[in-house]
Formats: C-alpha cells, structure tokens, sequence
C-alpha cells in the first residue's frame, strides 16, 4: 500500500529514523498494526515549511516482528 504523511521536518525525520512504525487499527480485534517502511521519497511543499514523505507500506506480522 502506498501512503503519505505530510510534517514539519522534524515529524518526518521521526518517521525515517523507524524501520518499523505501529498504527492504531479502530478495529478492537487488532488493535495495533505493524508496518515496514520501502521505497521513501521526501519531498517540500512550494512554500517549504512543510515536508511530503512517501512511501510503500507491508504489513509485519507478529511471528516476524518478535524474532
């Protein structure tokens, strides 16, 4: 899945400092999922105050993330 998050360049490099980021699911079945980050891009918006990263999300599944 190809995501986007938009930030101020401290936010973002708080994303790019993590092989791995836990998203809250609404879901109470899963209540938190884990992702790898692949293919980052980061880019400034015209106005430069903030920044656009992009990037391909997998899912990790618990058996590989507690290895």
């Amino acid at each position: 899945m190809r995501v986007c998050f938009y930030g101020t360049d401290e936010e973002i490099n708080r994303i790019c400092e993590r092989s791995v980021l836990a998203m809250v699911s609404p879901r109470r079945s899963q209540p938190v999922v884990a992702f790898e980050l692949f293919n980052v891009s980061v880019t400034t918006d015209p106005y430069g105050s903030l920044f656009r990263l992009a990037a391909d999300l997998t899912e990790v599944h618990r058996e590989e993330v507690t290895e």
